[in-house]
């Protein structure tokens, strides 16, 4: 039976600010071995539901739009970097989001749509970051790797306004992921 790799996810418009941190950092971080992220790839992933059957797709965008309707347009703000790790080990590099209530509304909606459709709640390791680099495994965290993540804070949030999510195909080959959106979920803004 044929698939899409699928995920569901807030895009990050523009991405400028994000990319100019990740220019910073990369810069900061060049001893460093890390994947980096291409910045028109950045997003909030809201939930990865994996490999999907091309048949589950349409019952899968009628749980999103139930679990979006009436859902208002929000802010939030892009802060800080930091790091996900493994021990000693660095694995992934993120900025921060300072995320309002109705984010997390919005994912607790989502996940209460699509587990009925047989997807597994990860609503509570929901921890809404935007990933700009995967570490290449086997390094450790040395104090300069602290002290780039120091240096390089915005000097104040940079505010977003999120009035739409998108799911999205997720196609892996030798380069990396490409993401290919198939479906938008406007938010409702109060003009609408």
């Amino acid at each position: 039976m044929q698939s899409k790799r699928t995920f569901l996810a807030l895009p990050l418009i523009p991405v400028e600010p994000a990319a100019n941190k990740a220019k910073e950092l990369k810069h900061l971080l060049r001893k460093y071995r890390i994947k980096w992220v291409n910045p028109e790839s950045y997003h909030l992933t809201l939930f990865f539901f994996g490999e999907v059957p091309v048949d589950q797709l349409a019952e899968l965008k009628d749980a999103i739009r139930s679990a979006v309707e009436g859902m208002p347009v929000f802010s939030f703000k892009l802060t800080n970097p930091g790091l996900f790790k493994k021990g000693h080990e660095p694995r992934v590099l993120w900025l921060g989001i300072e995320a309002p209530e109705i984010l997390f509304e919005l994912k607790k909606r989502i996940d209460r749509e699509v587990v009925s459709l047989g997807f597994i709640s990860n609503e509570k390791f929901f921890n809404p970051h935007l990933t700009i680099g995967r570490f290449i495994p086997g390094q450790t965290i040395e104090p300069s790797l602290n002290r780039a993540l120091t240096i390089s804070q915005f000097s104040h949030p940079v505010q977003y306004e999120a009035n739409e999510i998108v799911l999205f195909e997720s196609r892996l080959s030798p380069h990396g992921a490409s993401y290919y959106p198939m479906e938008i979920f406007s938010l409702k803004s109060e003009n609408n």
